[in-house]
């Protein structure tokens, strides 16, 4: 921040081993970095590689596709401790955490206000933000309530499969 320089940190939740916990600890660890900007997704087990291969193995990848017909992405991996519903969900949480704190609004607001072209530019991201994380929401709802109906509540006394560690 003091060069000037935007910094963006990148985060990836649904990682073989990942829990509740190690989200929080994800989401804590980068409001302590407090870079200008983020990106959160969610992992994808592309064929070839060693995610691929597990998700295989350990029978969690529930789906092939990666995005949906608008180009949002899906997670496709689907632990019995942590559904795809839940790691979706996460992701608003990741992000409602991190940018609706309010020095991070105060730099956000204090940029648009002194800079034309960047009030423009935080304007449509803002939009963009806002339709991306409503269709997230909406994706998580959906897929809650359609493992509820299959599958019935999930629990946590459910075993997790080897790590690939």
């Amino acid at each position: 921040h003091k060069l000037g320089l935007v910094v963006h940190g990148d985060f990836i939740l649904g990682l073989p081993g990942e829990t509740r916990d190690t989200i929080k600890n994800t989401i804590a660890f980068a409001k302590e970095l407090d870079v200008e900007t983020i990106q959160v997704s969610v992992a994808h087990a592309y064929p070839g590689t060693e995610l691929y291969d597990y998700a295989q193995r350990n029978n969690v990848l529930a789906s092939e596709a990666l995005v949906d017909m608008q180009g949002h992405q899906l997670p496709h991996l689907d632990y019995p401790w942590l559904g795809r519903e839940e790691m979706m969900a996460a992701v608003n949480r990741f992000y409602d955490s991190y940018y609706f704190r309010p020095h991070v609004i105060w730099r956000i607001v204090r940029k648009a206000v002194w800079n034309a072209h960047e009030r423009k530019r935080l304007y449509h991201e803002a939009v963009e933000f806002l339709r991306l994380r409503t269709e997230r929401w909406k994706y998580a709802r959906k897929a809650s309530s359609r493992t509820r109906a299959v599958a019935g509540p999930i629990t946590d006394s459910r075993s997790r499969p080897e790590s690939g560690n």
